[in-house]
């Protein structure tokens, strides 16, 4: 039987990102973030109206979505519980940052970067829905096998669920099971 929640949000689990972006003086930035979605060299992400990184995720505009491990939670903090209207938290928080080819701004520290350029944002009252390409995917080398795989067993993310209620943070479990094993 099902019951139904009522709750204004809800979030089953998604992995929590960091954003790093430049302002319109060329200062950089940090947002966290963890409602997204890829689609091939597409990624989707969305953000609140109000929040600093609304101002600055326009097209054209490159930035990166940088990936935390579980051992990073004060990263994951640091950019989402004080505002970058406020404070500049890249000084606040001495965050250490490396400059791409492309010119999008990563926190070298975390083990998953994509850096993208900004196509489209959708905008409404509330949120605004960021289209961007993903123009390179860099990795640990942990992260990457000897054939140049991806290494599913080293992935170590922080994954975000809530409701109106209560924010929690989840890890990833160890288990690792092959898609189409279960036919």
């Amino acid at each position: 039987m099902k019951k139904k929640l009522d709750t204004t949000k809800f979030y089953p689990a998604y992995p929590v990102f960091l954003l790093t972006y430049l302002n319109e003086l060329g200062e950089a930035q940090m947002s966290t973030g963890s409602s997204s979605y890829t689609l091939g060299d597409t990624l989707v992400i969305g953000i609140s109206a109000e929040s600093n990184a609304s101002n600055y995720l326009k097209p054209g505009e490159k930035f990166a979505v940088n990936f935390p491990t579980t051992k990073q939670f004060d990263l994951i903090e640091q950019g989402g519980f004080s505002s970058g209207k406020r404070i500049d938290k890249v000084k606040e928080y001495q965050i250490e940052l490396t400059k791409s080819e492309s010119g999008a701004l990563y926190i070298d520290s975390c083990p998953i970067v994509f850096e993208c350029t900004v196509g489209q944002t959708i905008r409404d009252a509330d949120y605004h829905t960021v289209f961007a390409k993903i123009d390179t995917r860099l990795m640990e080398e942990t992260l990457i096998d000897t054939a140049g795989n991806f290494v599913h067993d080293e992935l170590d993310l922080v994954l975000f669920s809530g409701d109106a209620y209560e924010r929690k943070f989840r890890k990833l479990d160890i288990k690792i099971e092959k898609v189409g094993g279960h036919l």
